[in-house]
């Protein structure tokens, strides 16, 4: 009870406070020109250049409004002024919230790649380069080259081997060729709240030769030499201002042959899964 009256006090002490600090702005509906108190003072003429005593009272007992600047209101932050004077050149750098400390735009990329390639039958350990020309931000013109090092059976080919089953296989022996890369996404990272790292993710088309060693048990090796249709996608990490880390996932297919038993040769569709982990750095390096 003695705390709803304490309360039921406070609040109408600032209700009278209130009442009596915006009185005027309630009740002035001619905007603050109330009439004299005294009419003959008011009627009385200026002397020796002075204003009448009722146009004093009349300024005294105005509403006190804040005169506010319009320019200082309407004033820009500090980061919306640079924003709005900045250049074509530097607009160019702003693809996400805050400004990009990196840019691909103008510059060449080189890089290696190391990664494998899934088979049907067998897998590759394959290794290459990558030479790349970035004409502004989001379009790039890339060359790359593959060899492939190492292959290695996979399980698949292990249980065709023990059920005795004659087995075909295409292998990836070198490859190159052009693509164009597309790279709509930008952005940061936050690692743990103390590493921000940027990003960007680019997807890839191109036509390539392809190169593979057909073979089986018992029968002669042929080397195929194919062109082959590229997609890819490659998220990739900017280690500072003049390198990058990517994975690239590419697609590759065409029409390959595999020996037959009995001889000959037929044709289908190969499809090979490509996985690589790309280093680079650009050209000319940035300060």
């Amino acid at each position: 009870m003695k705390h709803s009256k304490l309360v039921a006090l406070t609040l109408a002490f600032f209700a009278f406070v209130s009442f009596q600090v915006f009185a005027d702005d309630l009740f002035d509906l001619d905007g603050g020109a109330a009439g004299p108190e005294d009419p003959a003072a008011a009627e009385a003429p200026a002397e020796d250049g002075e204003a009448p005593a009722a146009e004093a009272a009349q300024n005294a007992d105005a509403p006190k409004t804040a005169q506010l600047d319009v320019n200082a209101s309407a004033a820009d932050s500090e980061a919306e002024k640079e924003l709005r004077d900045l250049n074509v050149e530097k607009k160019k750098q702003i693809k996400v919230v805050q400004k990009k400390d990196f840019t691909k735009d103008k510059r060449f990329e080189l890089g290696i790649d190391i990664g494998f390639a899934c088979g049907d039958w067998e897998d590759l350990l394959a290794v290459g380069i990558r030479a790349a020309y970035h004409f502004n931000e989001y379009i790039a013109l890339q060359a790359r080259f593959l060899y492939g090092a190492v292959s290695w059976e996979n399980e698949t080919l292990k249980q065709a081997k023990e059920a005795d089953a004659y087995v075909a296989k295409s292998n990836l022996m070198l490859m190159g060729g052009a693509s164009a890369v597309f790279t709509p996404f930008y952005g940061k990272l936050s690692v743990f709240g103390d590493i921000i790292p940027k990003y960007d993710l680019n997807a890839s088309v191109g036509v390539y030769y392809y190169r593979t060693v057909a073979e089986g048990e018992g029968v002669k090796k042929m080397n195929n030499n194919n062109v082959a249709f590229q997609v890819g996608f490659a998220p990739r990490i900017f280690l500072g201002k003049n390198a990058s880390l990517s994975l690239n996932f590419d697609w590759f297919i065409m029409k390959d042959k595999r020996p037959k038993q009995e001889g000959g040769s037929s044709a289908y569709i190969k499809s090979d899964f490509l996985f690589t982990i790309n280093a680079s750095m650009f050209l000319p390096f940035a300060k």
